[in-house]
């Protein structure tokens, strides 16, 4: 079961070699878009809900080598199902956990998916990155793109994608790039919050688009 929710018009854009900071959540939201607050968002969770333990002993450290097993991506305490033609790349941020490329279909261009995990606080927030996703996408018209939100659990854990589609400005506005989609999944873990974000052009996105749901409802702690 999910909810979904369409706030105003939405279109985005998306790129593969972005901005070093594009993918990582802040705490700061100054920069923030209009708010967006007066639509229906999903009941708010925090990200983390109260009732989520956060364990520290779980291993945070970044996936620095290929997956023994390429069709599984065992990561922050989850273990989810990966194709194999997701290929691993050395994550090149503190707050990149694991980076993949997808390969494009019919000589598309290729997407991304990037996994941060971002420490909690204060301003890390469904609203506050909502508003900042959004300022990074322009529509046709010129407007503010408006998210698709839909709510899911995967393991008892509660899991929140966010989709958008247009024009990638980055996030200062200088880059350009027509025809992108995103797909951001927060997961509220056991480690903390984890993001799951596929970046890339549409046709490359759609194809992938049941795998990449695929591995976030699919998304387990590993025992």
């Amino acid at each position: 079961m999910f909810h979904r929710f369409t706030m105003l018009s939405a279109s985005v854009c998306l790129m593969i070699f972005l901005p070093a900071c594009y993918d990582e959540p802040t705490a700061d939201t100054s920069q923030a878009a209009p708010s967006i607050s007066n639509t229906q968002l999903p009941a708010p969770r925090g990200l983390l809900s109260q009732d989520v333990t956060i364990e520290p002993s779980i291993d945070t450290s970044p996936l620095t080598a290929p997956p023994e097993d390429d069709k599984t991506l065992v990561l922050l305490g989850l273990t989810a199902p990966k194709p194999a033609t997701w290929l691993w790349k050395p994550p090149t941020r503190s707050m990149r956990k694991a980076n993949f490329v997808i390969p494009g279909r019919e000589g598309a261009e290729a997407a991304e998916l990037v996994v941060n995990h971002f420490p909690e606080a204060p301003g890390n927030t469904l609203q506050a990155n909502l508003n900042r996703w959004s300022k990074q996408f322009r529509m046709i018209d010129g407007g503010t793109p408006t998210p698709i939100i839909s709510t899911y659990t995967a393991d008892t854990m509660p899991i929140t994608v966010v989709e958008l589609s247009g024009e990638y400005m980055g996030m200062g506005g200088h880059w350009h790039q027509p025809d992108q989609r995103m797909l951001m999944t927060m997961v509220e873990s056991p480690a903390g919050t984890v993001f799951f974000k596929l970046l890339g052009p549409d046709a490359t996105v759609e194809a992938n688009r049941e795998s990449y749901m695929k591995m976030v409802q699919g998304l387990q702690r590993v025992k």
